[in-house]
């Protein structure tokens, strides 16, 4: 097939001896010549080289960019190990700027509606500035995201983590903080200040204030962010005996839960494993 690069440069080497005498340069060509008889011919024919070119240009398909790394096929199980290598190779990349920023062809949009096999579970905070897809640089059908303000693990969400371990074959589920938590700092608030919070937001910073408390106890410089890191640490140890199926899997070696905070600041993990 020919290439777009290559017609363009075509129309370039015909046009540009009739553009430079159109704007001017020069003067009027010579027919004493040859570059004056090859600027008169390339004058008479650029129509008609044009409605040729526009010709080819239509039977060409637009390229569309590849993924930065194909995902792993289906039928291709990877390890936990592996997944978490995937991550923190994903993460380094972010970090320095890399990021592979293209989207997924519309083949691989089509690929995906049959189908997904993410191939790793993680549970993160809502915040806008802590996007997993783009955090460890991956892209649809990757990864299997379950987010809410602090990280917490509520029923439903104990069910969405398991359909992917059990029916997806995710093989690591990671729970990820991140600095500068609202959620947790709020959490902070009420465990220190006493301050009072209304309604749904009560009931949200509840499951953060055992780890507030922990936190408190090692008399931290910053509790706020001790507190983070307690948190979901304390997440992951929970999420390990919460269901049969984690807690078989885990113990076959099918499956890693890990605990990890992101920095708001330098835009890396740290994984604690």
């Amino acid at each position: 097939m020919v290439s777009r690069r290559l017609l363009l440069g075509a129309l370039i080497g015909v046009a540009a001896p009739a553009l430079a005498f159109a704007e001017g340069e020069g003067g009027s060509p010579s027919l004493l010549t040859k570059k004056g008889r090859r600027t008169r011919r390339a004058i008479k024919h650029q129509s008609t080289d044009k409605a040729a070119l526009d010709k080819a240009l239509a039977t060409v398909k637009p390229m569309e960019p590849e993924p930065a790394h194909a995902p792993a096929p289906a039928d291709m199980a990877i390890s936990p190990d592996e997944a978490l290598g995937r991550l923190k190779q994903g993460n380094a990349i972010f970090a320095r700027g890399g990021a592979n920023i293209s989207l997924p062809s519309m083949a691989r949009v089509a690929e995906l509606s049959k189908g997904q096999k993410p191939f790793a579970v993680i549970i993160g905070c809502s915040d806008s500035r802590a996007a997993p897809e783009l955090i460890f640089d991956c892209n649809l059908g990757e990864l299997f995201v379950v987010r809410v303000a602090g990280s917490t693990v509520s029923r439903e969400g104990l069910g969405s983590i398991v359909y992917a371990v059990e029916h997806l074959g995710a093989p690591l589920v990671v729970v990820l903080g991140h600095t500068k938590c609202g959620a947790v700092g709020a959490a902070v608030d009420v465990a220190t200040k006493h301050a009072e919070l209304h309604g749904a937001l009560h009931e949200m910073v509840l499951p953060i204030l055992p780890a507030v408390i922990e936190a408190e106890e090692q008399h931290p410089a910053d509790l706020q962010d001790a507190a983070i890191r307690q948190n979901v640490r304390d997440i992951a140890r929970r999420l390990k005996v919460s269901d049969g199926v984690l807690a078989e899997r885990l113990e076959e070696g099918r499956l890693k839960i890990v605990s990890a905070c992101y920095d708001l600041s330098t835009g890396t993990v740290a994984f604690d494993a």
